[in-house]
């Protein structure tokens, strides 16, 4: 009897422990969840991502010159700047194929930093933060293209007829290049010359100035695979007229009579090439004033006219004279309004003017 009790009680009593063991793990289990949720409460979550941004000032610029890297760090939703965090800048230019880093800093009360580059192709830059407990990693990327730098150096002022020398050099270099050389019409600019760039990427062009004038130039240099399309500062060349009565500078042959001097000049393309004593007309029978062209020659004449004559107004011509002492008298006016020169003079002057000869007679 006693033996079959004790072994009806033992099950009795291994159940009760049993459910003592499982309501005790129950309790610490929810403590524990409690202790971890509190704790994740406390630690900031590290999948908010801040805002980064890069600009760059300026955006286009010319070889050499600086660039300036702005790059602003600011938390989400606030905008308030993030500082003490490491920002690191690189930099790939047109024909690389991977960022190459520049420079790390660190941010300011602001949550800025401040970079700088002297890009000599078109450059494209990025900045990174590495992500930490607070944040996660960001980037931003800005790029600034790049022009070459082109140089166009002219003299200010150059005489009529004269060459005018214009250098030009580009860089970076760019040789076997071809550039144009364009002067300004209107408010237009309009080519002119075009030139090839030598092995260390300059040229020089030598022209002649045939018009009087103020004219603007540039040079330009088409985009390549690295640069913009560039272009030089405008340099004004001023042609000067070589004489002071503004005669053309296209004109290959040319006769001035100036009357308050009693002297005839003879020029190319402006310059004066001879200057000859004259005679002129008397004054009941001036040598009349005006512009005038050669529209006859006769070779053989004699008696007053000497032995050549160059018609230029009716019977009004330049011709040479059977009195050559007049010449050596001042004022010299006896003729019946023709310009009289020593045969010597009309004999070196004659087969050098054609018809067509501009002649201009001035007070």
């Amino acid at each position: 009897m006693r033996a079959s009790v004790a072994a009806t009680r033992r099950p009795g009593t291994q159940r009760a422990g049993l459910a003592l063991l499982i309501a005790v793990a129950l309790v610490s289990g929810l403590l524990a969840d409690g202790v971890a949720r509190a704790q994740a409460d406390q630690q900031p979550s590290p999948s908010a991502t801040p805002a980064l941004t890069l600009t760059a000032s300026p955006a286009t610029l010319v070889a050499g010159d600086a660039a300036a890297l702005d790059a602003v760090l600011t938390a989400p939703g606030t905008g308030a700047g993030i500082a003490g965090q490491t920002l690191t800048l690189s930099a790939e230019a047109a024909g690389e194929s991977a960022f190459t880093t520049l420079a790390v800093a660190t941010t300011g009360a602001d949550g800025s930093v401040a970079f700088s580059a002297h890009p000599s192709a078109t450059t494209a830059y990025r900045v990174d933060v590495a992500g930490t407990a607070d944040w996660a990693p960001a980037s931003a990327q800005t790029s600034v293209a790049v022009a070459p730098r082109v140089t166009l150096t002219a003299p200010a002022t150059v005489m009529g007829w004269r060459v005018v020398t214009f250098a030009i050099a580009v860089s970076p270099q760019r040789p076997g290049a071809t550039v144009t050389l364009q002067r300004r019409r209107g408010r237009d600019w309009v080519a002119w010359r075009r030139l090839t760039l030598g092995a260390d990427s300059t040229v020089v062009g030598r022209f002649g100035a045939t018009a009087v004038g103020r004219v603007a130039y540039r040079v330009t240099v088409a985009a390549d695979a690295g640069h913009t399309a560039g272009a030089s500062a405008a340099a004004a060349v001023r042609v000067r007229s070589p004489d002071r009565w503004g005669v053309p500078l296209a004109a290959a042959h040319f006769i001035v009579v100036d009357k308050s001097q009693y002297k005839l000049y003879y020029l190319e393309h402006g310059w004066v090439v001879k200057v000859f004593d004259c005679v002129l007309g008397r004054p009941a029978l001036p040598t009349p004033l005006g512009h005038f062209h050669i529209y006859a020659k006769d070779p053989r004449m004699g008696g007053p006219y000497g032995p050549r004559r160059m018609r230029y107004l009716g019977l009004y011509a330049i011709h040479g004279t059977d009195e050559p002492w007049l010449l050596h008298r001042f004022p010299r006016n006896y003729s019946h309004g023709c310009t009289r020169l020593s045969d010597a003079h009309i004999l070196w002057l004659y087969p050098r003017c054609p018809v067509g000869t501009p002649v201009w007679n001035v007070p």
